[in-house]
């Protein structure tokens, strides 16, 4: 199974909007508004790699962003190494997690992507009243009416992090994708820069990373908050009655976007990998 990998924008928004509807059916609005989520996507799969070519290179003549990719690139690959520590020093960045330490030159690093998950809860709670009247309840029919009662709940939370994509860390020279979260990283590699605040110390952190990296930095994951899909546990209902006049009834469901963030930057990395390999051949 051949996948189509486009990486938004395109020079062209309106005319790669048209192709793709012209490819894939669906409206040019519709494909426009992906489009301007400015996020990886793979709209179509087929059987035949053959047709995905024949796609991008139609895209190719609009100047769209677009590979054709197998499904497995998407489960092979380095995993995420989170990183609990770090020092800088003008050559680069070197990384230490539990049982391990990588070095990563500053011109190894393909991609540098700052992140930005959401995850929370929403909570729904009706509660439905029988009203019951005396004089309905002497003529046989006990129940009036009824007063429904939907109270609802909402939280969300942000987490932040920055994936770094080498190319060639030592010691072993494999490429590595480094996960530095805001929080729960020690921040003592920032030497006399170090505040006392997570929040300041990781700004401060990629910030430096940012103005190491040049044009490998790409922060369209962190601006991209609530247009990422986030991934949803089945929504818990359960159901209560008081007394028999009151009936509770009440739905709550969880999100997480950590995961779907982590496979959009992912894409970004197969993207820039094929982008070199085509730079290579030209």
């Amino acid at each position: 199974m051949y996948g189509l990998l486009i990486v938004p924008p395109p020079p062209q928004v309106g005319a790669a909007a048209q192709a793709l509807a012209q490819l894939l059916g669906g409206t040019a609005y519709d494909h426009r508004q992906a489009l301007l989520r400015n996020l990886p996507y793979v709209p179509a799969w087929r059987e035949a790699v053959s047709e995905i070519r024949s796609m991008t290179s139609a895209l190719h003549q609009v100047g769209a962003q677009a590979w054709p990719i197998a499904r497995a690139a998407l489960e092979v690959g380095p995993v995420v190494w989170p990183a609990r520590s770090f020092r800088l020093d003008r050559g680069g960045i070197t990384l230490v997690s539990r049982s391990e330490t990588v070095q990563i030159r500053w011109p190894d690093i393909g991609l540098a992507l700052p992140c930005r998950a959401d995850f929370g809860e929403a909570t729904t709670t009706t509660t439905t009243t029988k009203k019951q009247s005396l004089m309905r309840l002497a003529m046989g029919v006990p129940i009036a009416g009824k007063k429904v009662e939907v109270e609802q709940e909402r939280s969300t939370e942000h987490a932040f992090f920055c994936l770094v994509w080498a190319r060639t860390a030592a010691p072993d020279g494999q490429e590595v994708i480094a996960r530095l979260d805001a929080q729960g990283l020690d921040y003592a590699g920032l030497g006399e820069q170090k505040t006392g605040s997570s929040t300041a110390n990781y700004l401060i952190l990629i910030r430096a990373i940012e103005a190491a990296v040049g044009t490998a930095w790409d922060p369209r994951l962190e601006r991209a908050g609530g247009k990422i899909v986030p991934i949803g546990a089945p929504p818990v209902q359960s159901r209560a009655s008081p007394s028999r006049s009151t009936k509770v009834e009440t739905v709550a469901s969880s999100w997480d976007t950590d995961g779907a963030v982590v496979q959009a930057a992912r894409l970004l990395i197969i993207a820039a990998r094929l982008r070199a390999a085509n730079a290579g051949r030209a």
